[in-house]
């Protein structure tokens, strides 16, 4: 019984660190690594060596992870500074004049593509000023970007989310990517109803709900085929950016409306402000579909066992990095082209790159060292028998209804931490573990994890401040709540329906 109850304590640590004594998360993630170090040695009599591999593991994991995120971030304060991501805003504005198709595409697709491409709160931080610049009401629209865009979350960020839930759980890529893409597709229905629906009630949301379903139709086609070949960094972005072509299009039919002659530009055209992202995707495409290219390095550990008799097999190619097919490379590649082209357009100077650096230094030097906190302790929780311990208890508590209740655990992850990448951390072997304890499909269960903490980010305190705060809204958060939280809870639980359906056949 006591052992059980100390399995808890780490996660208790998040919990109460986070939501009830409000520190920061590097904290509290520091705290819970260092008691899930102890509760592994003292109590469940992980030897030396292996608390050793479990923390090689979790330094292993976080590069992988912090590759992806630095770039990602360098690449978006790169096209910022420039003024790229103003150029794309305001020709969008130019295309649509409609308010309510603004805020639909902004707020659900719009939003979206950003967090395809970098994530960490700058879907909110760009689209709700725009928003309100065009004189929405600011509450609707802190909450219709929190929501909307929490669809495409977990192949966002170049799909950290993704690659971190595959290499937690170690589950194969193709399976756990089909999964995901079914339960994103629910989740990307409910989320732009639930923008129409905050716009104007259901009155817009009858109005919306033809815009919503067959564009959702032709960006759930877009995300199984980019899928399907494996490119699983750019499948938010992908899926965003072929939504806003498609539903363009159905607005310019249904309204029959001219497309404008001339574009908005600054400094920069259209073209050039999106050539970065249009490098990301062709070099992606390259690279996945030329063979035999790799150069590659990975890790690998050696089993143990722990003196409760909890067995750890040996990782052979444990965290596996090609820099030719991992995102952060083409990343790179794509905003040194950037570079190249901004700098002879004479928009990036010396100073405003250096500064660029110093920002992502700044953005990510905080994300580093919470990531690598809670990825060692979960691996620590992992190795030791921790989570073992843990899924087994829930699942006799639960039993054959557990599937209905995964994606809340997902969302409660996201909700503590902030980051769907670290709720996948934090409980994606728990979810997989479970799903083994009851016989079904882990990869079904990994995946409704994801996608819940992928909603869950739409709630989390962290991103509703960083909403609030964007448009000087301090002190209103639970206006916020009071518009989003009930549509949120509503995905979940049309997830966990959906999971306890797919996973009883």
């Amino acid at each position: 019984m006591l052992i059980d109850i100390l399995a808890t304590v780490p996660i208790l640590i998040l919990l109460l660190g986070l939501l009830v004594f409000k520190l920061p998360a590097r904290k509290v993630g520091a705290i819970s690594f260092l008691f899930a170090g102890i509760i592994s040695l003292v109590v469940f009599k992980t030897p030396f060596t292996g608390i050793a591999i479990a923390l090689g593991k979790g330094f292993s994991l976080s590069l992988y992870v912090l590759l992806i995120i630095w770039a990602a971030v360098f690449l978006y304060n790169l096209v910022k500074e420039v003024g790229a991501i103003k150029v794309i805003s305001e020709n969008i504005l130019l295309l649509i004049k409609d308010p309510f198709i603004q805020f639909l595409l902004l707020s659900w697709i719009f939003s979206s593509f950003l967090q395809g491409i970098a994530g960490f709160g700058v879907p909110v931080a760009i689209v709700t000023p725009i928003l309100v610049h065009l004189g929405f009401n600011p509450i609707a629209s802190v909450a219709s970007v929190l929501l909307g865009h929490s669809w495409s979350i977990s192949y966002g960020s170049m799909g950290s989310s993704f690659y971190t839930i595959g290499l937690v759980t170690g589950l194969s890529s193709s399976e756990l990517a089909f999964w995901m893409s079914v339960f994103t597709a629910v989740a990307m229905v409910i989320t732009g109803l639930g923008v129409c629906y905050i716009y104007g009630g259901l009155k817009t949301l009858k109005r919306g709900s033809g815009y919503v379903v067959s564009t959702s139709f032709v960006m759930i086609l877009t995300m199984f085929l980019v899928t399907s070949v494996e490119m699983m960094s750019v499948v938010s972005l992908l899926s965003a950016l072929v939504g806003m072509i498609f539903m363009f299009f159905l607005y310019k039919q249904i309204n029959n409306v001219a497309i404008p002659k001339n574009l908005y530009k600054e400094q920069l055209n259209l073209k050039e402000s999106i050539l970065p992202y249009g490098l990301i995707i062709i070099l992606s495409v390259i690279f996945q579909v030329l063979p035999n290219l790799s150069l590659e390095f990975s890790f690998h550990f050696p089993g143990f066992e722990t003196a409760l008799g909890h067995e750890v097999s040996r990782e052979k190619n444990y965290v596996d990095i090609n820099f030719l097919t991992h995102p952060a490379p083409i990343i790179m590649m794509s905003a040194l082209v950037g570079i190249v082209l901004y700098r002879t357009k004479k928009v990036l100077s010396t100073q405003k790159l250096v500064d660029v650096v110093n920002r992502t230094v700044e953005k990510s030097t905080g994300t580093t060292l919470t990531l690598t906190f809670l990825i060692c302790m979960a691996l620590l929780m992992m190795d030791s028998g921790m989570i073992d311990n843990l899924a087994h208890n829930v699942a006799q508590l639960s039993g054959n209804l557990y599937p209905l209740f995964a994606p809340f655990i997902g969302l409660l992850g996201s909700f503590i931490t902030g980051s769907n990448t670290n709720s996948n951390v934090i409980f994606g072997s728990f979810q997989a573990t479970i799903a083994n304890t009851l016989g079904v499909s882990p990869a079904i269960m990994a995946a409704v994890q994801s996608i819940g903490g992928s909603v869950g980010c739409s709630i989390g305190p962290t991103q509703v401040l960083l909403g609030t705060s964007s448009v000087k809204l301090n002190g209103n958060e639970s206006y916020v709540y009071r518009r989003v939280i009930h549509i949120t809870l509503f995905t979940a639980l049309t997830l966990g329906i959906v999971n306890l359906v797919v996973l009883s056949f």
